[in-house]
């Protein structure tokens, strides 16, 4: 990690406003997708994993949305989409719940993060660390409205706050180390400037 990843936040738009150039899109070997794509697998595994045996305050990290914003930022929305797609209906499989449930919550957030990241020029490491929490957030509450929804189960509110703080924060740790691993396969490069 290098200072670099906490430069200030680039809002500007594709295209540039001198030149009306759009730069080009950094190139990205077809080995960082692969990987991307196994890391997403093992995410899940491990999500899944540790939800079973190791849960602190009730909580485990979101590792698949760790791997989802990554891959939504650096390929954009429609990789996002089918990357939250995919992961959804792989934890559904997993953990036995109705097929398509965590589709339904993943998609949008795999969409919007890429949506999001295709409207910035860079996004530092920082600027993808907030946008991890606020999909943690959305993943959070969608699930318990789909929940409630599909299964119509009740919520123990008192307890799901505590759960919510936990896994947030345990997201972000995780994504604090995680991330700039995945943004190194995906080709992101570490400059310090624009």
């Amino acid at each position: 990690m290098s200072t670099a990843d906490f430069a200030p936040f680039d809002d500007d738009l594709l295209e540039d406003e001198d030149t009306g150039e759009v730069p080009r899109p950094e190139r990205t070997s077809p080995l960082g997708g692969i990987v991307l794509g196994v890391a997403l697998v093992a995410a899940i595994y491990l999500e899944v994993a540790l939800a079973i045996d190791a849960r602190v305050l009730g909580a485990v990290p979101d590792l698949a949305a760790i791997v989802i914003v990554a891959i939504a930022l650096r390929f954009g929305a429609s990789w996002g989409a089918f990357a939250g797609f995919v992961a959804g209906l792989l934890i559904d499989i997993a953990v036995q719940t109705p097929l398509g449930a965590s589709a339904l919550v993943l998609t949008p957030v795999g969409w919007a993060a890429g949506l999001w990241g295709e409207r910035r020029r860079r996004v530092s490491l920082g600027m993808a660390l907030c946008v991890l929490a606020v999909a943690t957030v959305v993943v959070m509450i969608g699930d318990v409205i789909v929940t409630i929804a599909v299964d119509g189960q009740n919520v123990a509110w008192g307890t799901m706050v505590i759960h919510a703080i936990a896994g947030l924060a345990f997201t972000l740790l995780a994504g604090i180390i995680v991330l700039p691993l995945l943004r190194r396969v995906a080709g992101v490069s570490e400059r310090s400037g624009a």
